[in-house]
């Protein structure tokens, strides 16, 4: 600066600072042994300059100068470290450009950003700002910096927590006498763990501390003369009463992706997790209303049991449930997981149409249809989730057929079927190929049980066919199926057969606008030769004993036999349904000729042939 002219020496340094304003300069200058620093302003004002102090101790007073391109300007200065009460902080520069601020003083802070700013004149808007160094005052207290928790469990380490030496006004001695003292812990209740730390930078730092006995406990630090007391941390056993997800699932999840890993951990009755001892390796199983796939059991490491391999297949928002399968503990539940669906691979009745109608032509109650992706789950959003939904069956359908998903639901409420019996509806994707569903209504009232009620036939006679059960105006018809052995016909209601033999026939009753068409099981209808006597083989002789073989057919049960003469008796010995074996007795003085055996069945049926008397 030019001593004869100060202006002139002024006016110099301020050409020379708008020179450094132009490309951006910051610049450090040592003048008379002080450090100043210049910042380039906003404006094209030359930056103010600091002279005087840049370090102090708190509390200290200390004073530094500005000096500002012109005479007369007023200087307001600020700090990011509060200046204590009555330090001035606005001066003006006078006829020296020079503003200087005596006794100023800073309580707490350490290293302190100093800002001047010039409020008058062409140069209203420069700045300048100076790093300033706070150091602490002599060390006079100790502080918990970092507090111990208010819950422990015993045997158990507390979180860490720390201890500083600090002087009058808060701040941590960080050099020279007392930032590296030793502070030791104390307590009512019988501490372990490492209870001494050596200060580092004014800090002691507390990361192996617990109790071994106790309920309700403090801490007290010491260091030298200074002490402090921790508010009251409750303290309860180490015997496992429960178990907490320390780590929680994701709160958002692919379907059927492996979720992120997760913990559940043994706990203590406060909720802290346990390391060691009864529960350490406890089996933890998780289940859900959500279906869960994956390695859902878990056997506990130092009280914590960690999931790797989870995933849900199904759900929406689920919450999972973690159970201790080796002990009685309280359950645990997670936070909610919110299941998001896969891509869409399939349609399916989420909502069933009802499993019978009355009455053809009614209308369905409202079904639904869903858009699923392969696990099962609707795909609300995205591709999919706007398809159009068609139905389609056998049966002939009315309504409406089609319906466009809303969030992945297509909603069927106005859909009906024209026909009675069992249909099968088909919900298919008309939007994209995806695979279908099916589900069946059976519209209609069933009729009774229909029985085949004529099961025995002669043949060469029609065989007029009856039934009971069922209902209704519906026709009633038969069919002869398969395995029939007689030679079957059937014609309306009336069944021959051309053999001895069966036939196995079904009857069906139609069904009509109310009732279901019913049929009776395949019957089987035995059809036999008539009833017949052709001959006698064999002598039959006045005053004896004889056996004689009368041929024919449609013998059966046994038959009774009599004789147009008296003392003539017959008794059947045998019968093989063609044959009989018949003994003869006649009485002496019988007289002998041609005579008539009259073959007479249970039911009342007979026949006759001549046999000649010797």
């Amino acid at each position: 600066m030019n001593s004869a002219n100060p202006k002139v020496g002024h006016r110099s340094f301020r050409t020379l600072m708008k020179s450094f304003v132009a490309i951006g300069a910051t610049s450090a200058l040592m003048l008379a042994g002080l450090a100043f620093v210049a910042e380039s302003p906003a404006s094209a004002a030359a930056p103010l300059i600091f002279g005087g102090a840049t370090t102090a101790q708190a509390d200290a007073p200390f004073s530094f100068t500005v000096t500002a391109a012109a005479s007369g300007d007023n200087i307001n200065v600020a700090s990011t470290c509060p200046f204590k009460a009555g330090s001035v902080t606005s001066q003006s520069t006078n006829g020296s450009d020079v503003a200087t601020f005596p006794g100023m003083s800073i309580d707490v802070g350490s290293s302190c950003t100093l800002t001047a700013s010039d409020t008058t004149g062409i140069d209203s808007g420069a700045q300048g700002t100076v790093v300033f160094t706070v150091t602490p005052a002599a060390a006079s207290k100790i502080a918990y910096t970092t507090g111990p928790p208010t819950a422990g469990t015993l045997g158990v380490p507390l979180t860490t927590f720390k201890v500083s030496v600090e002087d009058t006004y808060g701040n941590v001695i960080t050099i020279g006498t007392g930032a590296s003292d030793t502070v030791t812990l104390t307590s009512g209740c019988t501490l372990a763990g490492t209870d001494t730390a050596t200060a580092g930078a004014g800090v002691a730092t507390f990361s192996y501390v617990y109790f071994t006995a106790g309920t309700s406990c403090t801490l007290i630090a010491t260091d030298g003369g200074f002490t402090v007391t921790s508010p009251s941390i409750t303290v309860v056993s180490n015997t496992p009463t429960e178990l907490g997800f320390t780590i929680e699932p994701p709160a958002t999840a692919a379907a059927g992706t492996v979720l992120p890993s997760f913990v559940v951990s043994v706990e203590a009755s406060n909720g802290v997790a346990l390391q060691g001892g009864v529960g350490a390796t406890d089996v933890i199983v998780l289940t859900s209303a959500c279906v869960l796939t994956g390695t859902t059991s878990v056997t506990a490491v130092n009280d914590a049991a960690t999931f790797a391999a989870v995933a849900i297949k199904t759900g929406s928002n689920c919450q999972l449930v973690a159970t201790d399968t080796s002990r009685t503990l309280a359950t645990a539940t997670s936070t909610v997981v919110a299941l998001t669906a896969g891509a869409a691979t399939q349609v399916a009745f989420t909502t069933a149409p009802p499993a019978a109608v009355t009455t053809a032509g009614t209308v369905l109650t409202t079904f639904r249809v869903s858009v699923e992706d392969v696990n099962g789950n609707v795909v609300t959003l995205g591709t999919g989730a706007g398809d159009s939904i068609a139905i389609t069956s056998p049966c002939t359908l009315g309504g409406t057929t089609t319906a466009v998903a809303f969030a992945g639901v297509a909603t069927f409420s106005a859909l009906t079927i024209g026909v009675t019996g069992a249909c099968v509806l088909t919900a298919t994707d008309t939007t994209r190929t995806l695979a279908a569903a099916t589900a069946t209504s059976t519209v209609g009232t069933p009729q009774p049980a229909l029985v085949l009620s004529t099961v025995k036939g002669t043949v060469g006679t029609a065989l007029n066919l009856a039934t009971t059960g069922g209902t209704g105006t519906g026709a009633l018809s038969y069919t002869v199926g398969a395995g029939s052995s007689a030679g079957c016909t059937e014609s309306g209601t009336s069944l021959s057969a051309t053999r001895a033999g069966t036939c196995l026939v079904t009857a069906t009753k139609a069904g009509s606008t109310t009732y279901i068409a019913v049929s009776s099981a395949a019957t089987t209808v035995t059809f036999v030769l008539p009833l017949k006597a052709i001959r006698v083989a064999g002598t039959v002789t006045v005053g004896k004993t004889s056996t004689v073989t009368i041929v024919g057919s449609g013998f059966s049960g046994q038959p009774r036999i009599i004789c147009n003469v008296a003392g003539v008796t017959a008794r059947v010995a045998g019968d093989s349904g063609r044959t009989l074996r018949v003994i003869v007795k006649v009485r002496a003085g019988v007289k002998t000729g041609v005579h008539t055996f009259t073959v007479i069945l249970a039911n009342g049926k007979r026949t006759s042939v001549k046999f000649s008397l010797r």
